[in-house]
């Protein structure tokens, strides 16, 4: 199987698009809720692009791999804390998330390699 070309440039558009957006509205919000919400929303743009080339199938690897990360965190912070709170939790957790969302979609990238079951 061969890469598909013209859907990696059309993926870097949609990723320059969203680049630029988040840019002009950074210029015109501030706030520390807004840098939370953005990591939510470019998490879920890469999982959307890797599951664009990944499939049905293989999506589930780094959905699996996102899930044990939310528990591991959960344990370590019970573990470190004695208490698990919300507020300490989810700007790790989304962190994280986006970096295992970026590694995802580039793995996908050259997922054309990959069996089809």
């Amino acid at each position: 199987m061969s890469i598909n070309y013209q859907r990696i440039l059309l993926q870097l558009l949609v990723i320059l698009i969203y680049v630029g957006i988040r840019y002009i509205v950074s210029r015109l919000f501030h706030g520390k809720r807004k840098l939370i919400i953005w990591r939510i929303l470019t998490t879920f743009l890469f999982f959307a692009l890797a599951f664009w080339n990944f499939g049905w199938y293989w999506i589930a690897y780094p959905v699996a791999i996102w899930m044990v990360l939310a528990l591991i965190l959960i344990a370590v912070q019970v573990a470190h804390n004695h208490e698990f709170l919300y507020r300490r939790y989810w700007p790790v957790f989304w962190h994280y998330s986006m970096f295992i969302a970026v590694l995802s979609f580039v793995a996908s990238l050259f997922s054309g390699f990959l069996p089809l079951i």
